[in-house]
């Protein structure tokens, strides 16, 4: 697993072998990662992970049974949560219903009996920040909810805490402000140097704005890297069926030695092994399955592919598209423009190649783990 580099920095956070079970439920286990400054983390996973419980964790909501928080080199096990300098921003937003906009986000100073010329100025700042002025006067009922994402935001951001630590925040918006706010949340970040770390089920969204994925399953870290290097070189099977629509193709295969090439049974087809692939193929024999990102191949005429199959389905996804072709017992997804789709017909034979064989992975079938040199 590999870990964030935190330039030698002491890490605005380290969550260290930290344990939490809720009953029979195992929340984490061992959960390992640092939070460098002024980065943006992502904690990535499905729902039940442990996104969320890891963030209670270190806001000082819930206690764990093992291991420790430390903030900015402190731990911070025994501190109330009003004394972490973190601020938390979930989906629910728990706005205050009968204060107006410009109050809400005032709120944490005028707990902290702040000057109100300094509140006043502030509030307005990060209203001009969010574009949110027009709301100062208004109560959230009145408040789309992109504009209440962001007087919720706002409130957070006034502090000025060492950490933010947002929970799923833009999951109950429609796809366009979410699109819109995360890469608001993006320029915010890296023009104002705040520290976020943010969960998300997500992977679009991890992939668009993340310095480093941490990757969680379980309740156990199985991925720590940069976004680009999560959906290139998963660590294991199940991280590379979740990052990535549409699914990589992954098949059964077995290697011949004689002839370095990977046989994929089901397909009846025979495919040359990568150079990458040949070291950790060997003597592996039939324990491994072949995975093939759908935009790593290509439809080809039936006579120059290694693979001829059906085309079976095209499913429109704008720009691009994905085709299905059954080959025997085996089915490839393949990414084409969408503009190639008027020459396709359905039900007719035609033959997959694939393209860019240096970003084929293997994973041992066994343990799920994708096999190395």
């Amino acid at each position: 697993m590999t870990t964030a580099n935190t330039g030698g920095q002491t890490p605005v956070l380290h969550l260290k072998s930290v344990s939490k079970r809720f009953r029979d439920n195992q929340a984490l286990s061992g959960v390992d990662f640092t939070v460098p400054e002024a980065s943006l983390t992502v904690i990535l996973g499905p729902a039940g992970a442990g996104k969320t419980t890891a963030l209670r964790i270190i806001a000082g909501l819930e206690t764990p049974e093992e291991g420790s928080v430390l903030l900015g080199g402190a731990d911070v096990g025994q501190w109330e949560p009003r004394d972490r300098n973190v601020a938390m921003i979930f989906d629910n937003l728990a706005l205050y219903p009968n204060k107006s906009g410009f109050d809400n986000i005032a709120s944490p100073l005028v707990i902290r009996k702040e000057p109100e010329a300094g509140i006043k100025e502030r509030v307005e700042a990060i209203a001009k920040t969010l574009q949110i002025t027009h709301v100062l006067g208004r109560l959230p009922k009145t408040m789309s909810g992109g504009e209440k994402q962001r007087v919720a935001l706002g409130r957070a951001l006034i502090r000025t805490p060492q950490l933010f630590l947002l929970d799923e925040p833009l999951s109950s918006l429609d796809a366009k402000l979410r699109i819109e706010l995360r890469a608001e949340l993006r320029r915010m970040q890296r023009e104002q140097g705040y520290t976020f770390l943010m969960a998300t089920p997500d992977y679009h969204e991890a992939m668009a704005i993340a310095d480093t994925v941490i990757m969680l399953s379980r309740g156990r870290v199985v991925q720590v890297d940069a976004p680009q290097t999560v959906y290139d070189l998963p660590a294991d099977r199940e991280t590379a069926c979740f990052v990535g629509a549409p699914q990589i193709n992954l098949f059964e295969g077995v290697f011949d030695e004689a002839t370095g090439s990977v046989r994929i049974a089901a397909a009846g087809v025979s495919l040359p092994a990568p150079a990458h692939l040949a070291g950790p193929l060997k003597g592996k024999g039939a324990g491994f399955e072949l995975g093939i990102r759908p935009e790593n191949l290509v439809l080809t005429s039936p006579e120059d592919a290694p693979a001829v199959g059906e085309l079976v389905d095209i499913e429109p996804l704008g720009p691009k598209s994905v085709a299905t072709v059954r080959v025997k017992d085996a089915e490839f997804r393949v990414l084409i423009d969408s503009r190639d789709v008027p020459g396709l017909a359905l039900r007719e034979p035609i033959g997959v190649t694939p393209v860019r064989d240096e970003r084929m992975v293997a994973f041992d079938l066994g343990t799920g783990l994708r096999l190395r040199a």
